[in-house]
């Protein structure tokens, strides 16, 4: 997949899952501002969409940081 397609479905996703949420907020961790059932249900949306599996000890705030780290570890797992 190409990185614009991914970046612009995680957006979504995101937007989907919070509407507060602003994906390119710099300053702001996606997971320390989602709640975790939704971060877990971004996990799962994530999986299905791009037909991957994140492993559990993959499931840290780290990965989850922002749009960029997301990418980072779904292109790691694909």
């Amino acid at each position: 997949l190409g990185g614009e397609v991914m970046r612009e479905d995680i957006i979504e996703i995101l937007c989907e899952i919070n509407p507060l949420l602003d994906p390119e907020d710099e300053d702001m961790s996606i997971a320390e501002f989602l709640e975790s059932k939704q971060l877990m249900e971004l996990i799962v949306t994530l999986e299905d969409k791009f037909d991957v599996d994140i492993p559990y000890d993959e499931r840290n705030e780290d990965n989850f940081e922002s749009v960029d780290t997301i990418i980072q570890l779904l292109e790691s797992l694909e």
